[in-house]
């Protein structure tokens, strides 16, 4: 308990420092752009008091001996890449998302070879076939780390949307890494959901402080490295548990690049308004709060509905975590729902029942 709630006090206290003492231009985020929804000049290094805490759990790993702790710190060493990628985008706002893309892949191939995160099978036929193959493993396998990783850096737009599902999806890690007596994988995702909600608790709902770049890829980053260890460490467990873990941020991603590509015509790269997560904000929570509600409160009011989605998908992966069978039905049944929902959405079609789920006073 003690290495939890030191990842949580370092988390929630460097956090403080910052939205106390850090108010450097460079490392502040302003209310200009087509993502942006908050107000004022707002620090976005979460991720980097994040990162310290987990550091600093895993320092005391190691002063106790614990037998997975240089695992641990591989994990974190594996993790600067994308880390650093991100935090030099926000300080800088120059490095483009090709390079970012790059540095995530870096960061998946150094995970397979520190701490063996590598993705053994998939469960389709032939394709497993493939994953025998040392190299082509580790290809696919850094390549999902890093689609992962810049997915929850796509979702990251609101006051806690990404830390929300990112603290889901590493609880539900954790509980399944107990239930198989995996001491090394259940600690990892209950110090990644501490750390996480160190800074939850300063982002939701006021904004106090963001995430960045640097942390929405360290989440990611977590989310997908994390999934990848659990089944290659225990066969038992269905590659596509952490497939229906991620599915919401993943699908997002996807659905965007095809969105733009073939609907709009413009860069996959090039950032827009017409994001799932920004519909929600400008349709659904303006049509069932109202217009008059400020910015900031439908900010707020945003993220639930997201948490509500990806808690479909963790219920069921937690639930089945071992059925391939049933975990893919739920996987394409996401992506049906998400895409026919979607364009009900963005053709101001919005369903009732979503206006139903929050009552003004309710």
């Amino acid at each position: 308990m003690k290495y939890l709630l030191l990842a949580f006090l370092g988390s929630t206290i460097l956090n403080v420092l910052v939205i106390r003492l850090f108010r450097l231009e460079a490392f502040c985020d302003s209310c200009e752009g087509v993502q942006k929804f908050h107000r004022g000049s707002v620090p976005r290094v979460g991720g980097v008091c994040i990162y310290l805490a987990l550091w600093g759990a895993g320092g005391l790993f190691a002063l106790a001996g614990k037998p997975f702790a240089r695992e641990f710190l591989l994990f974190l060493v594996a993790a600067l890449p994308v880390f650093l990628s991100g935090l030099a985008e926000d300080v800088t706002k120059g490095v483009g998302p090709g390079w970012r893309l790059l540095a995530g892949f870096l960061s998946g191939a150094l995970a397979c070879l520190l701490v063996s995160a590598r993705i053994p099978r998939v469960e389709v036929p032939g394709f497993d076939l493939l994953l025998r193959h040392p190299w082509f493993s580790l290809l696919f396998t850094a390549f999902a780390v890093a689609g992962v990783s810049h997915a929850f850096n796509i979702i990251d737009g609101f006051n806690g949307l990404a830390s929300g599902v990112a603290m889901m999806v590493f609880g539900a890690y954790a509980y399944v890494a107990f239930l198989l007596h995996d001491q090394f994988l259940t600690y990892l995702g209950l110090v990644m959901l501490f750390a996480t909600l160190g800074f939850f608790l300063w982002n939701y709902p006021f904004g106090f402080i963001f995430l960045g770049d640097g942390g929405a890829y360290l989440l990611g980053y977590g989310a997908a490295v994390c999934g990848v260890l659990l089944v290659a460490r225990h066969p038992q467990v269905s590659p596509w548990f952490p497939l229906v873990l991620v599915i919401y941020p993943v699908w997002e991603t996807l659905f965007s690049i095809y969105r733009k590509k073939f609907l709009r015509g413009i860069s996959p790269a090039f950032p827009d308004g017409l994001h799932f997560h920004m519909l929600i904000y400008k349709r659904l929570v303006k049509l069932t709060f109202g217009s008059e509600l400020e910015a900031l409160k439908r900010n707020a009011f945003t993220s639930p509905y997201l948490w509500i989605m990806q808690l479909v998908c963790v219920g069921p992966g937690v639930l089945f975590w071992r059925n391939t069978t049933v975990l893919v039905l739920f996987v394409l049944g996401f992506v049906a729902f998400y895409t026919w929902l979607y364009f009900r959405i963005v053709r101001f079609r919005t369903p009732g029942f979503l206006r139903k789920i929050f009552v003004r006073g309710g």
